[in-house]
């Protein structure tokens, strides 16, 4: 396997320098190589992990660049104070490491690896249980936890079927509390979120004396 491209954009003309040059005189990593790219290169590729400053991270959220993990050379009093940085960002405050950033890109590389292997693919979409995100090409959404719960029972259930009974069970632990239509709400409201997302119908398919299934073919 060959190398990951790590892309990294400033628009700070002085850390686009620094940077350029301190990647060059460093070790080279066995896992990735540094590679300077534009926002509209950034668009067209996929990538999972980023290295920016704060004028480039906030025109990569404005324009919903999907990544992984985003290394923030944190520029002081850069950012808009009505700007709200995404959970995925990693600070790196200046002066920096060379070997630190080294380091945690490549332990963010091995989780990335490691959790590509539990996706769930299909043929035309793939599902991420552990972000709960049902993914094609072109867009994904995301179910909540009672959601997610759902899903993953109807589709890793041996049987084509499951019953009511059974998916409150494995679901809600069957409670004395929980009834058939708490779940008849939930797959309510995930019918339509599928619909209206994904805009797939029948997904979730329900038989009289059987119960309910995934119609796996339109994944």
């Amino acid at each position: 396997m060959g190398k990951s491209t790590i892309p990294f954009i400033f628009e700070n003309p002085c850390l686009n320098n620094i940077f350029t040059e301190v990647t060059r005189s460093a070790k080279a990593s066995k896992l990735f190589c540094f590679q300077n790219f534009t926002l509209e290169k950034i668009k067209k590729n996929n990538f999972n992990i980023l290295v920016s400053d704060n004028s480039s991270l906030i025109k990569i959220v404005n324009q919903d660049i999907k990544l992984d993990s985003i290394f923030l050379v944190n520029e002081p009093n850069q950012t808009s104070s009505n700007f709200k940085i995404p959970s995925e960002v990693i600070n790196i405050n200046i002066p920096f490491k060379m070997s630190d950033i080294y380091q945690r890109i490549e332990n963010c590389l091995i989780q990335i690896n490691i959790h590509s292997k539990r996706i769930i693919k299909y043929r035309n979409f793939s599902y991420d249980p552990s972000t709960r995100k049902l993914i094609n090409q072109s867009t994904f959404l995301r179910f909540t936890e009672k959601e997610g719960q759902i899903f993953t029972c109807l589709m890793e259930n041996s049987d084509p079927y499951i019953t009511k009974k059974d998916l409150l069970n494995k679901v809600w632990s069957y409670g004395d509390s929980i009834d058939t239509h708490t779940l008849e709400t939930h797959i309510y409201a995930l019918r339509k979120k599928i619909d209206s997302k994904l805009n797939i119908k029948d997904l979730i398919m329900f038989e009289e004396k059987k119960g309910y299934y995934i119609n796996k073919e339109i994944l």
